[in-house]
């Protein structure tokens, strides 16, 4: 095997310690290898990166497990920010024919990196990191919103209030000014049903009038008080993160500008979708191990060359959430690409379709921000000469099975364009 690197490091990272394997290459004989374990208190990491200085390691190795490897790469990345940093994928490492047991995971980690048996990971920068954690707080935070909206709703239908009959937004204006003047104690009447109504509902106030005129019970009065000032407090901190991210995002704001023209995809989403992946596309080789990497490429499960059922990788489960989302919404634009390709999937079911569109998402937005390209639809980019060919031949073959026989010749020369999917 070749090497890579003359001094590799590998960490084996738990929660209390770090077990750092430093491998040096001799010119005779086997590796030289020196083990040192550290806590990974402060003082710890930095006594480690200052060993790791000393030793003049050229890439350190460690797996991506947990959260507990962050602080250990922030502390590598802070006080030597020229070593290369591999963080590598577990299954990947497992992967890896000749490992012998009595070898510490630390030690093989450093034998892997030094001759390039793995492949690094992306690895956020810090201000990337620090982004992801507003946006990965917030889809939290709103996830929180929903079960506390659920609860209410719930328990106000348990008292016979069917707002959620009459109101398509229970928690709105309308729904929430009823709802405190119920809580209050407030007796309502046709008048004042029709004082609190807002919009559309003004006209649905003899409903109304029937969906409050159930019973609420004490106990339901002390459990609805109490989830309400939930649900605002999180309501505030969701506006706050709001805020926070988009002073963030204002180096990103081009990149957001062409996302938003995305089907599918709104300021909130495009937002998560750049802290996840970056806006330097040049850190993945291509579209499909964006993909592979968000966790939409098809699985594989192959045994005495038969294929067999296997789901979609496992990659980074927000990024993946996002986009489905995404997808859920770009299927629902009138006419589009996306409408059309989620019906012709719709014979796998709607989630595995779903999964398909978004895997089809991250393609263009790969190609969007690896070009600074304006958003265009899929279809109007030329297929590939090979994939044409195919297609020609196809239709030619079906229209010669009909009796007819045809000549087949360009109406125009082709156009360069780069594609986006």
């Amino acid at each position: 095997m070749e090497r890579m690197f003359d001094v590799a490091a590998g960490i084996d990272v738990h929660r209390d310690t770090v077990v750092v394997s430093i491998r040096r290459r001799q010119a005779r004989g086997p590796d030289e290898v020196k083990t040192v374990t550290y806590e990974t208190f402060a003082d710890g990491l930095a006594a480690m990166t200052t060993v790791l200085r000393e030793h003049a390691v050229e890439v350190v190795g460690l797996e991506s497990t947990g959260v507990y490897w962050q602080p250990v790469v922030r502390a590598i990345q802070q006080a030597l920010p020229q070593i290369s940093l591999w963080l590598v994928n577990p299954v990947q490492v497992k992967q890896v024919p000749g490992r012998k047991t009595d070898v510490s995971d630390s030690q093989w980690l450093s034998r892997l990196v030094m001759y390039g048996l793995v492949m690094p990971s992306f690895v956020p920068s810090a201000e990337l990191q620090e982004l992801r954690k507003l946006t990965r707080h917030r889809t939290k935070l709103t996830a929180d919103q929903t079960r506390y909206k659920n609860r209410i709703i719930k328990q106000i239908e348990s008292g016979g209030i069917k707002l959620a009959t009459v109101c398509s937004d229970v928690l709105g204006k309308t729904g929430r000014a009823l709802l405190d003047a119920m809580l209050d104690g407030v007796s309502l009447d046709e008048v004042s049903i029709r004082a609190l109504a807002r919009g559309t509902l003004r006209e649905k106030v003899p409903q109304l009038l029937r969906a409050v005129r159930g019973q609420i019970s004490p106990s339901t009065v002390i459990v609805l008080r109490q989830l309400l000032r939930a649900l605002d407090a999180i309501s505030e901190d969701i506006a706050h993160l709001e805020a926070e991210i988009q002073k963030r995002l204002q180096p990103m704001r081009d990149e957001v500008d062409r996302l938003v023209q995305v089907p599918g995809l709104d300021e909130v989403a495009a937002a998560a979708v750049l802290a996840e992946t970056g806006t330097d596309m040049s850190v993945f080789p291509s579209a499909k191990k964006l993909a592979a990497w968000a966790g939409l490429s098809p699985g594989s499960d192959e045994s005495a060359g038969k294929s067999k059922k296997a789901p979609t990788r496992k990659g980074d489960k927000y990024l993946r959430t996002i986009l489905v989302q995404a997808a859920m919404g770009a299927k629902n634009t009138k006419g589009s690409f996306w409408q059309r390709k989620f019906r012709r999937l719709a014979r796998l079911g709607p989630k595995k379709a779903a999964v398909a569109l978004a895997r089809s998402l991250i393609g263009v937005i790969f190609h969007m921000l690896a070009s600074g390209a304006s958003y265009r639809e899929p279809e109007t980019v030329p297929p590939p000469p090979s994939r044409l060919r195919a297609r020609l031949a196809s239709l030619a073959a079906q229209i010669e099975a009909l009796g007819f026989k045809i000549t087949l010749s360009p109406a125009a020369a082709p156009t360069a364009t780069s594609p986006v999917s």
